[in-house]
C-alpha cells in the first residue's frame, strides 16, 4: 500500500499539470467598425477610420511625434494622428492630417485645396502621400467646436488617389481632441 500512495499521488500531480485555464484575454473584435473609438464630444483624444475597410486608429510612436495632436488658432484648425505598426513582420509609419482654414463654427466642410482645406495621408514606408484636390474631395463634418473647453469634434470621409500609389479610401472617420 505504501508504494501505491506515491504512485497514485504522482499520477494526480501529472493529470492536474495538464489542466489549461483560458486566457483571460477576450478575442480581438472581427468586426473592423467595433475596433473603432466610440464618438464623442468631450475631449477623449480619440481618432479614428476604416481606411479601405480595416481599422485605423493611432498607435505606436511615429518618428517620436505625438500620435494625435489638434491645434486651433486663428480660425485655422489643424488634426493630426499618427500611426506605427508592425504585422507579419511588415512596419507601416502612416500620418493622417485634416486642415480647415476660416473655420469659427460646427457645421459640414468640403476640403478640396491642397494649400488651405485639405486632408492628407503620408506613408514614409511606401513613400505614397496622398491631398484632397477637386477631383478627391474630403467632407469633415465639425461636431463640436469650443475655444472654451478647447474641444474639438467630428466626421470625416474621403477617397484619395495618387499614381503610382493607388486610391484610399476612409469612412466613418471620428475624431474628439482637446487642443
Amino acid at each position: 500500500m505504501k508504494t501505491q500512495l506515491p504512485a497514485l499521488m504522482l499520477a494526480a500531480l501529472l493529470g492536474l499539470s495538464q489542466c489549461k485555464t483560458k486566457d483571460p484575454t477576450p478575442d480581438p473584435p472581427k468586426d473592423p467598425l467595433s475596433q473603432l473609438p466610440a464618438e464623442t464630444q468631450t475631449g477623449q483624444r480619440t481618432f479614428g477610420c476604416l481606411v479601405n475597410g480595416q481599422a485605423w486608429t493611432q498607435a505606436g510612436s511615429p518618428l517620436g511625434g505625438p500620435l494625435l495632436s489638434a491645434q486651433y488658432f486663428s480660425q485655422q484648425l489643424t488634426v493630426s494622428a499618427n500611426r506605427s505598426t508592425t504585422v507579419d513582420g511588415v512596419r507601416t509609419v502612416q500620418g493622417i492630417q485634416i486642415n480647415i482654414d476660416k473655420i469659427n463654427s460646427i457645421g459640414t466642410y468640403t476640403l478640396t485645396d491642397s494649400t488651405k482645406r485639405f486632408v492628407n495621408i503620408v506613408d514614409l514606408v511606401t513613400a505614397c502621400t496622398y491631398y484632397t484636390d477637386k477631383t478627391h474631395p474630403a467632407t469633415v463634418e465639425i461636431t463640436r467646436l469650443d475655444p472654451v473647453a478647447r474641444i474639438v469634434s467630428g466626421r470625416f470621409a474621403f477617397t484619395l488617389e495618387t499614381p503610382n500609389c493607388g486610391k484610399i479610401t476612409a469612412t466613418n472617420g471620428r475624431f474628439d481632441c482637446r487642443f
